[in-house]
């Protein structure tokens, strides 16, 4: 009862509530039932996982928040758009709250994440996730649901992305999982009250619903595994990631009058939505993680879009995995090589361009685990590359550019 009474107070303390699962979009859900209960504490995420044994499984709960705010908790930064001259406070992680059941046989879990914006904007995502076949199958299921009010009213955008693990370890030597992921996204951006708003168009209705921008993406994201052991305590555990991402046809309304054109966007998100220009960032980064893809390279373009009309993006990477550990420490290095092709109608400083653009760089990602107590871990993630992560810096720059990221946290396990 105490160790429970010490945990629920570092949860509902406002300064220690950092999430604990969800990237953002709620994909990482999947590993709330196989995780033990522990406290963590990270750059981007704080939060616990405790549960109670029921029957031949147990009952476990996840309370927390997250995002890449970079330790922002509350700021004052905005005035939701508006005319005024007051500021407002804002809580700018995502909150999550999951629970669920797991056994031998079975398990299922479900979450909910939070993100408000401002007024104007706010996004939820439930997620499902399930286990089966002894824990060696494992889905996620998350839909993120984007809402827009006030200055973008009747603006509605969703995307999911399934994950789907299946773990061959107990069955194949060497190949030890498949993983798929599947994406895709919707907007209906409505802009009637911008319009109506302007000196020049009279008469429009601010809550129109017939004056709005249709977007559409897909994408998936297929990773095989393998692990090779060595005699030398070093583990050899190489992989092979296939990305497609596309971006459907746009189709504009404007009061009845329909425009349809090539998409220019393969990464639509709830999260990634600018309410404030009515668009999402083309670049579709990603977050630091091995196995990493580059996004859109910076483009020059005059009128400062991506000069790409249906665009898609195909990329391949090839890392390779060495893990080494002892008691008390283990180390993870993955260097990786990855190219990547954007293609479409391609469109550079008013001329036409026929092929497609590529990039073809490398990232090194790590993990280091300090273990110096049975149930305390101290955590280091770095990532440092020469693809083309900064996008716009690279195309024009005088000299290499390097990427630099890391995360670092605790963990304490009961």
């Amino acid at each position: 009862m105490k160790r429970l009474i010490t945990i629920l107070f570092f949860i509902l303390t406002p300064l220690s509530l950092f999430g604990f699962y969800g990237d953002g979009s709620g994909r990482s859900l999947i590993d709330f039932l196989m995780d033990g209960y522990q406290l963590r504490a990270r750059t981007d995420q704080i939060g616990a996982l405790y549960g109670v044994g029921i029957g031949d499984g147990d009952f476990r709960f996840s309370l927390g928040v997250t995002g890449n705010t970079s330790g922002v908790i509350l700021d004052n930064w905005t005035n939701d758009s508006s005319t005024n001259n007051k500021l407002s406070s804002y809580f700018r992680p995502s909150v999550m709250l999951a629970m669920g059941y797991k056994s031998d046989k079975i398990g299922v879990g479900v979450g909910y994440q939070f993100k408000y914006i401002d007024s104007n904007y706010m996004v939820h995502t439930p997620a499902l996730t399930l286990t089966v076949m002894d824990n060696t199958l494992r889905f996620n299921i998350p839909v993120a649901i984007g809402v827009g009010n006030h200055f973008v009213k009747n603006t509605f955008i969703v995307s999911t992305a399934i994950e789907a693990r299946y773990y061959l370890h107990k069955f194949i030597d060497y190949f030890t999982q498949l993983r798929v992921y599947f994406n895709y996204g919707y907007a209906r951006m409505s802009y009637a009250k911008i319009i109506s708003s302007s000196s020049s168009a009279e008469g429009v209705d601010p809550n129109s619903k017939a004056i709005y921008k249709d977007q559409t993406s897909i994408g998936l994201d297929l990773r095989a595994y393998f692990n090779f052991p060595t005699d030398k305590g070093v583990s050899i555990e190489p992989y092979l990631r296939v990305l497609y991402s596309a971006a459907l046809d746009t189709v504009e309304n404007l009061g009845g009058v329909l425009n349809r054109n090539k998409g220019e966007n393969f990464n639509i998100t709830p999260y990634g939505f600018d309410y404030t220009s009515l668009s999402f960032d083309a670049t579709g980064t990603e977050k630091l993680s091995g196995g990493y893809i580059a996004s859109v390279p910076g483009i020059p373009n005059p009128q400062g879009r991506v000069p790409i009309s249906g665009i898609y993006r195909v990329g391949i990477a090839l890392p390779l995995g060495l893990r080494a550990s002892n008691d008390f420490v283990s180390l993870y290095v993955e260097p990786s090589l990855a190219v990547t092709i954007f293609g479409g109608k391609i469109s550079l400083l008013g001329v036409e361009r026929k092929g497609f653009f590529y990039t073809f760089g490398y990232v090194v990602y790590s993990e280091l685990t300090v273990t110096p107590v049975k149930y305390l871990e101290l955590f280091l993630e770095l990532q440092t590359g020469g693809a083309s992560r900064l996008g716009g810096d690279l195309y024009g720059a005088g000299a290499t550019t390097m990427i630099l990221n890391a995360s670092s946290g605790i963990a304490w396990y009961f």
